[in-house]
């Protein structure tokens, strides 16, 4: 198997595309691993496809934005780019008269990571590329959806940070790119007993879309939080700042245990009860002034 340094030569290739597409699949077997030589003209049999499995490959790699990125960081991309789709054969099943593969990203990621290590990838280096292959799938169910959502993207981001590695804002970027170049080498149109299901320009579009929500959809949860938290603080105000008055059903009183802790509130020293009151009011104004810090971020990200 090839070293690290003799398989990035090959990813940076001019004519990596012919290079791969002509060598022997015993060549492959011997440069990449028998995962990736299993690759060679396997027909993916699927109407999302037209072409084979190592062409579809090379057709990612060379559709990923080389102009985009610092070269460490497009190197990585496009290491991932060759690896993303390497489980598909070992999980590929009949359905329907087409094959399908479900779960292929985790499977890709679980043989790409033997295949890393043994060419000399750093461990650093390997949890990033694993994150890119792993979870190159995750936004098909909210991109086929035209109601995407902020809080639907913040949930697939929440699900993608793991023990292993956790993504900056421009990993999240450079993954929606390698997930642009997937759709770029398949099929421009996707037909199913004569009927057109999708096509490479509305799933682009939504891709898109998505990207636009990215920035909105890195703070909802914190943004969300801060919400509760000012929620919960304003309800414990109310507590001490407005007096309960008697509700009473069929003649009797039902919150008695209401008014007598406000009785017993009313009754503490004046300079406790305000001390208390503050601090609440202060807590609730550090949280309004975070949540606006948060806000104006976003405005400046999307203005940029």
């Amino acid at each position: 198997m090839l070293e690290k340094q003799e398989f990035e030569q090959i990813l940076k290739r001019e004519d990596i595309k012919n290079f791969l597409l002509n060598s022997s699949k015993e060549a492959i077997e011997k440069a990449f691993g028998e995962k990736v030589a299993n690759m060679k003209d396997y027909d993916q049999n699927n109407p999302n496809h037209q072409y084979d499995l190592l062409e579809h490959t090379i057709e990612v790699m060379e559709g990923l934005p080389k102009e985009k990125y610092l070269p460490e960081d497009y190197q990585t991309l496009k290491t991932a780019a060759f690896f993303h789709d390497v489980g598909k054969p070992e999980v590929a099943k009949e359905k329907d008269g087409k094959t399908v593969y479900y779960r292929h990203a985790e499977k890709s990621k679980e043989i790409s990571v033997d295949i890393l290590q043994k060419m000399g990838y750093t461990e650093s280096e390997i949890d990033r590329i694993l994150f890119f292959v792993q979870h190159h799938d995750d936004f098909i169910n909210v991109s086929t959806i035209d109601d995407k959502t902020v809080e639907k993207v913040s949930k697939i981001l929440e699900k993608m940070k793991s023990a292993e590695y956790v993504p900056t804002n421009k990993d999240q970027m450079m993954l929606l790119d390698l997930c642009r170049a997937d759709v770029q080498a398949q099929s421009e149109v996707i037909e199913e007993n004569g009927e057109i299901k999708d096509t490479r320009k509305d799933r682009l579009d939504r891709y898109n879309k998505i990207e636009a929500l990215l920035p909105e959809a890195r703070v909802y949860k914190q943004v969300k939080d801060i919400e509760d938290q000012i929620s919960r603080c304003e309800k414990e105000l109310k507590k001490y700042t407005e007096q309960p008055q008697p509700i009473e059903k069929k003649g009797r009183i039902v919150n008695q245990k209401q008014l007598d802790m406000w009785e017993e509130w009313a009754s503490k020293p004046e300079e406790e009860r305000e001390g208390i009151i503050g601090k609440i009011q202060s807590d609730i104004e550090d949280a309004k002034r975070r949540k606006s810090g948060i806000l104006d971020s976003i405005s400046q990200e999307i203005e940029q």
